[in-house]
Protein backbone atom coordinates (compact mmCIF):
# COMPACT_ATOMS: atom_id res chain seq x y z
CA UNK A 1 0.00 0.00 0.00
CA UNK A 2 1.38 3.34 -1.27
CA UNK A 3 1.55 6.07 1.50
CA UNK A 4 -0.03 9.35 1.20
CA UNK A 5 3.14 11.19 0.00
CA UNK A 6 3.55 8.57 -3.06
CA UNK A 7 -0.01 8.94 -4.10
CA UNK A 8 0.17 12.92 -4.34
CA UNK A 9 1.54 14.23 -7.82
CA UNK A 10 4.24 17.28 -6.23
CA UNK A 11 6.47 17.14 -9.43
CA UNK A 12 9.06 15.89 -7.20
CA UNK A 13 9.90 13.49 -4.25
CA UNK A 14 9.32 15.04 -1.03
CA UNK A 15 11.25 12.62 0.60
CA UNK A 16 14.18 13.35 -1.15
CA UNK A 17 16.21 16.58 -0.73
CA UNK A 18 19.50 18.71 -1.22
CA UNK A 19 20.88 18.87 2.00
CA UNK A 20 24.16 21.14 0.41
CA UNK A 21 23.91 24.33 2.36
CA UNK A 22 25.51 26.11 -0.39
CA UNK A 23 23.26 24.81 -3.06
CA UNK A 24 20.52 25.64 -0.92
CA UNK A 25 21.51 29.51 -0.46
CA UNK A 26 22.20 29.40 -4.46
CA UNK A 27 18.34 28.14 -5.17
CA UNK A 28 16.79 30.62 -2.08
CA UNK A 29 18.75 33.67 -3.93
CA UNK A 30 17.98 32.82 -7.26
CA UNK A 31 14.27 32.12 -6.56
CA UNK A 32 13.92 35.14 -4.49
CA UNK A 33 15.33 37.13 -7.62
CA UNK A 34 13.26 35.63 -10.08
CA UNK A 35 10.38 36.82 -7.70
CA UNK A 36 11.34 40.06 -7.62
CA UNK A 37 12.12 40.26 -11.28
CA UNK A 38 8.98 38.94 -11.88
CA UNK A 39 7.32 40.96 -9.60
CA UNK A 40 8.63 44.23 -11.68
CA UNK A 41 7.17 43.28 -14.90
CA UNK A 42 9.62 40.74 -16.25
CA UNK A 43 7.63 38.64 -18.76
CA UNK A 44 10.52 37.32 -21.45
CA UNK A 45 13.92 35.31 -20.66
CA UNK A 46 15.59 38.52 -21.80
CA UNK A 47 13.92 40.90 -18.90
CA UNK A 48 14.95 38.07 -16.53
CA UNK A 49 18.44 37.84 -17.60
CA UNK A 50 18.29 41.91 -17.52
CA UNK A 51 16.43 41.97 -14.06
CA UNK A 52 19.04 39.20 -12.66
CA UNK A 53 22.12 40.70 -13.52
CA UNK A 54 21.16 44.45 -12.25
CA UNK A 55 20.09 42.82 -9.03
CA UNK A 56 23.62 41.00 -8.68
CA UNK A 57 21.93 37.85 -8.39
CA UNK A 58 24.55 35.52 -10.48
CA UNK A 59 24.70 32.53 -12.40
CA UNK A 60 26.19 29.32 -10.26
CA UNK A 61 29.56 29.89 -11.46
CA UNK A 62 29.45 33.64 -10.08
CA UNK A 63 29.18 35.24 -13.54
CA UNK A 64 26.45 37.54 -15.22
CA UNK A 65 23.32 35.60 -16.45
CA UNK A 66 22.71 35.09 -20.32
CA UNK A 67 19.39 33.93 -22.10
CA UNK A 68 21.43 30.60 -22.69
CA UNK A 69 22.37 30.35 -18.88
CA UNK A 70 19.41 30.95 -17.39
CA UNK A 71 17.49 28.39 -19.80
CA UNK A 72 19.77 25.81 -19.36
CA UNK A 73 19.80 26.17 -15.45
CA UNK A 74 15.90 26.55 -15.42
CA UNK A 75 16.05 23.69 -17.20
CA UNK A 76 18.14 21.63 -14.36
CA UNK A 77 16.27 22.98 -11.25
CA UNK A 78 13.27 21.48 -13.09
CA UNK A 79 14.58 18.38 -13.05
Amino acid sequence: MKSAIENRDFGFDPREFNTDPIEAAYRDALGDGLERVLGGGADTLGDLVNGLNEIHVTAPDGSAWTEDTLAAELNRLAQ
